[in-house]
């Protein structure tokens, strides 16, 4: 008992010494860009909600985001599996429009959200009635001990929400936190079996609120791990390709449901 309260609490003082190391990096979220594609044609309004992985900080133009990079892709008119081979950035996401969607952005996104500030958001963008919702969800419930019970139970009330709105909902599962640069040992073993917890409650929980979860933490971390231009200068958020790979596997899960 007394070796395992040892070893919390060195991981606590390193996750404080983790902190200070990247936060003073950290490059704020860059605005968000509204408008996509044609205006030609009747708007797509794509709405993301979660943390500052949402949000897009550690990069400087909204286009290097997550949800840039899937307006775009939206916009180009690449959907579903034709952006399975593209998880770099590439030929889908290259173009901002030509004839295909007209695609709106809302984002709720903030830095630092937990799953319990997920009411807010999806209230925020409810307005827009957006056609699909982006949540990325979960860093900041391990940072602050939320029960992974409690972290899911509030992410599927926020997609039970959205679809009830009509929205398809894609659920980005918590990341392998482990894969850090500046994260040592015992805290590697313990955020990898934090972010495990979580992600194997987030996934069963997505999935019964009818929303689509899309595991980050096996081939996405994986990445990440052997490739350190995928993190942004701060080493914690993702670099331009880091968010142009994470877009690519979230964009691959979409299946856009059948118009009546």
């Amino acid at each position: 008992m007394g070796a395992g309260v040892g070893v919390w609490r060195l991981a606590l003082y390193q996750g404080s010494t983790a902190d200070g190391r990247v936060r003073p990096l950290t490059t704020p979220a860059p605005p968000v860009r509204e408008f996509y594609g044609s205006p030609t044609n009747p708007p797509f309004t794509l709405g993301i909600l979660g943390d500052s992985s949402a949000q897009g900080t550690g990069v400087h133009d909204y286009d290097e985001t997550v949800g840039g990079w899937l307006a775009r892709a939206l916009a180009a008119g690449t959907s579903g599996d034709a952006a399975g081979g593209s998880d770099d950035g590439g030929s889908g996401a290259s173009a901002a429009g030509g004839d295909g969607r007209h695609v709106r952005v809302v984002s709720a996104a903030r830095d630092g959200a937990r799953a319990e500030h997920l009411a807010a958001q999806v209230a925020r963008i409810a307005p827009a009635a957006p056609d699909l919702a982006v949540i990325s969800i979960g860093v900041n419930d391990i940072r602050n001990r939320t029960s992974p019970a409690a972290a899911a139970r509030h992410l599927a009330g926020a997609v039970v929400d959205l679809r009830r709105s009509g929205a398809e909902v894609i659920v980005g599962t918590t990341p392998d936190l482990s894969v850090i640069s500046a994260v040592r040992s015992p805290l590697r073993e313990v955020l990898w079996l934090l972010g495990l917890l979580l992600e194997r409650a987030q996934t069963p929980a997505v999935s019964a609120a009818g929303g689509i979860p899309v595991t980050l933490r096996t081939a996405v971390s994986r990445r990440f791990a052997a490739d350190p231009t995928l993190f942004a200068p701060d080493g914690l958020h993702a670099s331009p390709r880091g968010n142009a790979l994470i877009g690519a596997h979230l964009l691959a899960a979409y299946r856009p449901a059948p118009r009546g």
